[in-house]
């Protein structure tokens, strides 16, 4: 299995990489890949990789490759002796060895002064180590985590051994409660002295991959792009890289470091981000780059094709020319045999076993990504982290209310933007997105699915998952409100019950009418005031004498809005006093919402109600305002008795806003 020739690379990787003697070893959990980078006996670059699930932490000892997978750490031998070629390579790598810790989002591992694999357990903020019996061991954690739970406080993510000694650690924060370093990405990040527990270093973004090289510590900064060293507890930046930096290994004074694009919605809101925009390269790039120590220049590098959007981690191979590694389908795994004493490798001729074989299904091999159907029917889900008004600018059309830039509804946002995408053969299919509070009342903002995959129950995983997603992220609750066809079940009508959510109930009426249309009405000439009624425009001193009347709580709101419309707002006199009105809040340059319509009992003749509304709809369509909308609470029994029977049909829509809520507790526990 050979991945295509990489997009771009400096010709001279191949010499330099020859005449270092090494090879290089390549993570990237995206793709789910790992790759080997070496060289032929041409000097040619050459680029072998094999499908593991998630790919992630790299560690090399002797002729062993270690390697953290999804829900396991992988050993990796090689079946060659020194001299000894097979298939063009020096250096053959065979999985022989899996230890099974569940999806713990190991992100490094380092094997101890013993021997031993001991790797970062970032879901449960620690170090740990394999034991019989258990998933791992947990060996330290940072003096500032108190409990052992699965809940990502701090985003531990790299180790460094200094001298064969473990070290070092780095963190995105310093933080104590679930998934907390998010809030903290930019200089929340922390370097860890393991031995003391004292945080000997603050203020980073996003550090990776601590690396102990020529008497310092050097690790990447990765929320700025920078490499560089610890000294006198501060962070010294030796250059800056287009892309984020992940995987960090040192040969022949050189380190060799990893870079990954950046995506929405994993790396949003990082200084790393304004400097790409700048540099004319938005998205970074994703490969490789060999930077001199001495001087900070970049000697070589390498940009590495699609699909392969981010890398992991990295790590030399010395004394090793050209790598390779037995894939898990192919027959070489399970008939080539290495014997010790015996350098060649023997080749076994499978038997053919009498009766009749797999009884059963066929077993997929341990360790492979899920794989995807050829018809790219598979939909994956993704979460999604803090939205920015610039990154969700793309994917605004799969925002339902829309979220485009400058868009109200966008503007009406407060608190941060979470969500779970829904992707289908590469491409963005599905988007929901939920607007969190600090006291941990979630709200459904967004809810989207592409029309040619809509009625395949996607928009159902969708908030399934983003109610999992919430609960995780400390919110208890979860609401939303919508609209759907006035008497008519709506989509989300059908999808929250079966999800557990509170029946839907109205809370408004929600109308819309073009000012020409409803202007034309007659009602005026047909209903006429009676004498000693007079309609005048309303005066803010009508406001005292108007609450007094039993309309409502929120006629006073209404009445002292900076925002009312004078020209369509009107109070209607009976012999000088006030006895109805009309209030029109202007809510753009082309529309406007009716606030209030009032008349006093007593002063109610048939159709005073109509001819006061059609008044001032001709007061709007004068003053060049085309829309009017109004929202009718569901205890307005009058006003809904006039939408039936007479309004409506004058309309452009009527459409009911309706809202439900989750508990997110109960759902959580459901999920789990």
């Amino acid at each position: 299995m050979t991945l295509q020739t990489p997009a771009s690379f400096n010709p001279e990787l191949a010499t330099w990489l020859s005449q270092q003697g090494i090879s290089l070893a390549l993570s990237t959990y995206r793709a789910n890949r790992l790759i080997f980078l070496g060289v032929d006996h041409s000097q040619t670059l050459r680029v072998h990789e094999r499908l593991y699930d998630r790919p992630m932490g790299l560690f090399t000892s002797g002729q062993s490759l270690w390697m953290a997978g999804r829900s396991h750490l992988w050993r990796f031998d090689n079946l060659l002796a020194p001299g000894q070629h097979h298939d063009g390579a020096d250096r053959l790598y065979t999985p022989a060895a899996s230890f099974l810790t569940g999806e713990v989002n190991a992100h490094e591992l380092v094997l101890t002064a013993e021997g031993a694999p001991l790797f970062v357990n970032t879901v449960f903020s620690c170090l740990a180590e394999l034991t019989p019996g258990c998933s791992f061991r947990p060996v330290w954690q940072p003096p500032f985590i108190d409990a052992l739970k699965p809940e990502d406080r701090c985003h531990l993510n790299g180790v460094a051994l200094k001298n064969g000694e473990i070290t070092w650690a780095t963190a995105c924060s310093a933080g104590n409660t679930p998934t907390s370093w998010r809030n903290t990405r930019q200089e929340g990040g922390v370097v860890v002295h393991i031995p003391t527990g004292s945080i000997t270093t603050r203020g980073l973004t996003m550090p990776h991959s601590p690396r102990w090289y020529q008497d310092k510590l050097w690790l990447l900064n990765s929320g700025t792009g920078e490499l560089g060293w610890i000294e006198q507890e501060r962070f010294q930046p030796l250059c800056t890289l287009p892309g984020f930096v992940r995987g960090l290994a040192f040969a022949g004074g050189c380190a060799v470091v990893g870079l990954s694009k950046l995506r929405s919605p994993q790396f949003t809101g990082l200084p790393l981000e304004e400097s790409l925009q700048t540099s004319g390269q938005p998205k970074g790039c994703c490969g490789i780059r060999v930077i001199d120590l001495a001087s900070g220049n970049v000697l070589h590098s390498l940009d590495l094709p699609e699909p392969i959007d981010e890398l992991f981690d990295l790590a030399v191979l010395e004394n090793c020319r050209q790598p390779k590694a037995l894939g898990l389908v192919d027959d070489a795994i399970d008939c080539l045999v290495k014997l010790p004493q015996q350098d060649n490798l023997v080749r076994i001729k499978p038997s053919i076993p009498s009766g009749t074989p797999h009884q059963g299904p066929a077993v997929e091999r341990l360790g492979l990504p899920q794989p995807t159907p050829a018809d790219g029917t598979a939909v994956h889900y993704q979460r999604v982290f803090q939205l920015t008004e610039a990154t969700l600018a793309p994917f605004a059309s799969l925002t339902y209310p829309s979220l485009a830039p400058g868009s109200a509804a966008w503007r009406k946002l407060k608190g941060e933007l979470l969500g779970i995408a829904a992707n289908q053969n590469g491409t963005l299919v599905g988007l929901a997105l939920a607007e969190c509070t600090p006291e941990g009342n979630a709200r459904l903002v967004s809810l989207c699915v592409s029309p040619p995959q809509r009625r395949q129950g996607i928009g159902t995983r969708l908030i399934a998952h983003l109610s999992v997603f919430l609960t995780q992220q400390s919110q208890t609750s979860l609401s939303v409100s919508y609209q759907a066809p006035h008497r008519q079940p709506g989509p989300l009508d059908r999808l929250l019950p079966r999800l557990g959510w509170s029946p839907p109930r109205q809370t408004f009426l929600l109308l819309e009418g073009q000012a020409a249309q409803l202007a034309s009405m007659n009602w005026p000439e047909r209903f006429l005031f009676p004498a000693g009624y007079q309609l005048v425009p309303w005066r803010a001193d009508y406001a005292d004498v108007a609450a007094q009347f039993p309309a409502g709580d929120n006629l006073t709101a209404a009445m002292q809005s900076s925002q009312l419309e004078a020209q369509a707002s009107l109070a209607l006199l009976h012999h000088g006093n006030v006895v109805g009105w009309v209030l029109v809040d202007r809510t753009s340059a082309n529309a406007t919402r009716i606030s209030s319509l009032f008349v006093a009992k007593g002063h109610r003749p048939r159709g005073q109600a109509l001819t006061l509304l059609v008044h001032a709809f001709r007061q709007q369509h004068a003053a060049g305002i085309p829309i009017a909308r109004a929202a009718v609470a569901p205890h307005s029994q009058a006003m809904l008795r006039l939408v039936d029977r007479h309004l409506g049909a004058h309309l452009k829509s009527v459409t009911s806003a309706r809202s439900s809520q989750l508990t997110l507790k109960t759902a959580g526990a459901q999920q789990r």
